[in-house]
Formats: structure tokens, sequence, C-alpha cells
């Protein structure tokens, strides 16, 4: 029994021997391979289309503007008895809230749009306004440190990295009333900047230059890179430099009073004090027509390839979605944007300039106070402003620029301003009509006592109702009826400054790119 166990087992054994055999084809170190299970199918994500941008470290210099968001900070507000050392006091009186000399409820009594959030500021000053609750409305004034301080910490709260202080040449130079004030911002700012670490930078607005002033500006400048831009640390740099902005150029020279060679000559001059030079340029810089003065268009595009930087304006060129997408060339502004970024990476990758390009965006308009002429924009809950920001990221932009902090005459600003509901009152005392008269008619208004006139000379105020001119009209301010604008009921007063931090974070990678606005 034992023997025939035996038998069978070799059997077996030379049976399989066999089968392996034939297998192997007469490789006897053959060894079959494992069997792997199968992969899934991996989905590919869609590349990106964000820039990558350096992130800056807290703490850290600013040696670069690439990977920041920017804000455009104004500075300009002031009121009586705020200490500002004028000769005259109504130059700062009621500095930029007014309008036809008086701060009163009315059209073309007062210049703003918006009404400040009051209840976070160490130092308000009483108005003739009232809120609806019957108490008295209060403003700030931009030349008390307290005030610019809490604004430079509510940049650092929200993720914005910093301002760009604007400087109005025709503001600080030959005028010292303004210099006194914007120069006590600008002091205040640096403290902010320094506090709070935001990156900071002065922007002059060119309103204002003509070549005569050349030596002015320029020694006004030497003494901004002596004070604060050579020496604080969070003054923005770009290659190597401390940057300094010109706005407004690229316009038609007859109306700004100096030519794209005016500036070409004080650009390169701010080189020679140290400074890397920003523009801020005309709309259609690029293929010329609209804003842009197109006979000028060679020596632009010279000056632009000199700088290091260039933002582009876009206030009042589209004020809703659909201007925004359809309007301008380049079939709608969303398009001019890549067009733009395009230009200058071109420039960049020829070596024929090392200029980077800042998109602009806004959050909305409304300037109705000043200009009753005009049409108010809607801010579609946010929506216009992050449609906007959405398309320059997904264009490939490396920076930002927002319009503006803290605007409100022309209804910009980002910062905290009051719901609709809360707003003061902004009816007359008086009854009184307002005239518009585009094409500055000699019309005789034989019973007319004008008791005020815009600055553009095609709006004015009158006591007595008159023939309403050609192509204009003449309204009681009644039936004009303006109010304030103000914040979506259902937002809170900081929704603006919350929506901008987030843009900030979406250009950086830090959240997805999103073309819905984020909800908070």
């Amino acid at each position: 029994m034992m023997n025939l166990k035996k038998i069978y087992y070799l059997v077996l054994c030379a049976l399989v021997a066999c089968t392996t055999a034939s297998c192997k084809d007469s490789n006897d170190d053959y060894i079959p391979p494992a069997l792997e299970p199968e992969k899934p199918e991996v989905p590919v994500e869609p590349e990106d289309p964000r820039a990558d941008v350096p992130i800056h470290v807290d703490g850290e210099p600013y040696t670069t503007y690439k990977g920041l968001l920017m804000t455009g900070y104004q500075g300009w507000f002031g009121t009586p008895g705020d200490g500002c050392s004028h000769a005259n006091h109504k130059n700062t009186e009621w500095y930029h809230y007014r309008e036809n000399d008086m701060f009163k409820p009315g059209v073309l009594r007062n210049s703003i749009d918006l009404w400040p959030d009051m209840s976070e500021y160490e130092i308000k000053y009483d108005t003739e306004f009232k809120y609806p609750d019957g108490t008295t409305a209060q403003v700030y004034s931009a030349y008390d440190k307290s005030t610019v301080m809490l604004h430079f910490k509510w940049m650092q709260e929200y993720g914005i990295d910093g301002a760009f202080m604007q400087r109005f040449v025709g503001e600080v130079i030959d005028n010292p009333d303004g210099k006194d004030h914007f120069d006590k911002v600008l002091a205040s700012a640096m403290d902010g900047s320094d506090q709070y670490q935001r990156a900071i930078a002065v922007m002059y607005d060119l309103g204002g230059y003509n070549p005569a002033r050349f030596e002015k500006v320029v020694a006004d400048a030497q003494a901004i890179y002596d004070t604060y831009a050579s020496k604080r640390k969070y003054y923005l740099h770009e290659n190597g430099k401390p940057l300094i902005a010109l706005w407004g150029v690229g316009f038609n020279p007859a109306e700004r009073g100096y030519s794209n060679e005016d500036i070409q000559k004080l650009s390169d001059k701010l080189k020679e004090v140290g400074y890397s030079i920003m523009l801020g340029v005309s709309t259609y810089w690029r293929a010329g027509g609209g804003d842009t003065y197109t006979p000028g268009r060679a020596s632009l595009h010279a000056l632009i390839k000199s700088v290091d930087v260039i933002m582009p304006w876009y206030v009042g060129r589209f004020n809703d979605i659909n201007s925004y997408n359809t309007g301008g060339s380049d079939g709608g502004f969303a398009n001019m944007v890549g067009k733009d970024i395009e230009w200058c990476k071109k420039c960049n990758e020829s070596g024929e300039s090392k200029v980077q390009y800042a998109p602009h965006c806004y959050p909305g308009a409304s300037d109705l106070n000043m200009h009753p002429y005009y049409e108010r924009g809607s801010r579609e809950r946010g929506k216009f402003f992050w449609t906007q920001l959405h398309n320059c990221i997904r264009r490939g932009c490396t920076m930002l620029y927002i319009a503006m902090f803290d605007e409100i005459d022309e209804g910009t600003a980002i910062y905290k301003v009051l719901r609709k509901s809360d707003v003061p009152s902004n009816a007359a005392d008086v009854e009184y009509y307002v005239v518009y008269n585009p094409k500055n008619e000699k019309i005789s208004y034989s019973d007319m006592n004008g008791i005020g006139r815009s600055t553009e000379n095609t709006v004015f105020m009158a006591k007595n109702k008159v023939t309403a001119p050609t192509d204009g009209w003449c309204k009681s301010e009644k039936e004009l009826g303006i109010t304030f604008e103000g914040i979506d009921d259902d937002l809170e007063t900081d929704y603006y400054l919350w929506l901008t931090g987030q843009a900030g974070k979406m250009l950086r990678k830090q959240i997805a790119l999103q073309e819905t606005q984020p909800k908070r």
C-alpha cells in the first residue's frame, strides 16, 4: 500500500513538472509575473490659469508688487476744527465733503455719495445732516492720525496688502494749505504702515501738473524719498528701488496741460532720484481711441516701455457687468485686460521692457451729488466687483490695484460705509432748481438768481425755475430726489473690505479660482 502511494506521488510530480516546462519555453529560471489589480482612471485636473506669484512673509519688507493687492487711498477729507494749520480756513474746511463752498443736505450742496460708518472712529465731527432716527450725523477728518491708523488697521484685518497714498499735484504744489493736509496724512499713513505691516507707496495725481512745476514736483518727490521711501521698512519696492506712481498719462495734452514727453522727462528724473516708476494710464492706452490721445500713442508706448508698472483707469468706463463684458474694444473690457497683459508679457519676453501690468478693479461708482446728470451704477451686491476681480486673475495678472479705499465722493469706497436704511437724509432745507446746460448756451434768465455752479460749468443751482436748455433740463431739488447710496441692508458695512481680502487670497492661490463671489 505504501509503495502504491509513493508511485502515485511521483507520477503527479512529473505531470506538474511537464506542464511547467511547457510554459517556460525551456527557461529553467522563468518566474511568472504577479497579477496586478486594474488601476482606476484618474481625472486630469484642468490647468490653473492663474499666475504663480510670491507670497509675502509677514514682517519682511515688500520687495515687489507681484502677489499684492493694493488699494488707492485719497486721505483728502478734512473738517472745521481738525487742527489743520491753514492760513485761510476755507481752504480745508469740509475738505472734499463740500460742493459750492458748503456741506449741507441737497444735490450740489455736498460732494459725497456714500456715508462712512462712524462706529469705530476715535474723533468725530458733527454735521448739519441727520440720521433716520433724528440724531446728528457725523464724519471724520483724515487730518486726525487716529483715523488713518484705523484705516490701516482695517487693511491688516481684512488682508489688504497696502495702499498707494494719493498726492495731488494741484493740491500740494503752490498750495501751502493743501500741502499741510497731505503731509500730515502721509506721515500718519507711514506710521500705520509700520504698525500694521502694510505696504505703502506714493502716487502723484498729475491733475494740475505742467512743465513749469517740474522742479517743484521733483523737489517734493526728493523730500519723500529722503524722509520715507528710502528709510521705511514697508515702503513698496519694485526692481530693487522704491516705487512711485504718476497717475494721468495718455490723455489729451490740450486738456491735461502736459504731454507724454513732459512725463517722460519727469519719469526719467525721478529714476535719477532713486525711484522705480508706475504709471496710471488711460483706458485705451494700447490701441488708442476713447480716452487716449491717439496721435501721441507712439510716445505713450515708449514711455510705458521705460517704466516698471502700468495701471489703466476704468472708473466710469463701464457701470454694470454687461457693459464690462461687451463695451470698450477687443470685444469687451474683460478681453481688453487679457490683451493688455499679453502686450506687457511680449515686451518682457522680447527684452524691450520690464513693465508689469496691474489691473484696476472698482466696486461701483456714484457721483450724483456733484454731477446729477450722471447715472448711478449698481454694485449688484458685490457681483459687479467680483466679476472684474475674477476676470483679471484668471487672465494671469500678478498684481491688483483697487480703487479706492476711501473715496466716498465718487462712490468707489471699499471701506465701511452705512447701509441704505441708515444713511442720513439728503433733502435740502430750501427750495431751489438744478439746471443742466451741456452746451453752455447763452440763456437769458431775467428772474434767475444763481446760487451755485459746478466746476464743469454745465450744472448750476438757481433759486427760480427757468426754461430748460437745449438737450438739458431744469428740475427742482425735490424732483431730482438724490439720496445717499448705501450698502444693501442685509450686508455688513465691512462687506467690501471682506470681499477685497478674498480677492487677494484668490490672486495668491490661497483659495480656489471661482467665478461666483464667495459666501461669507
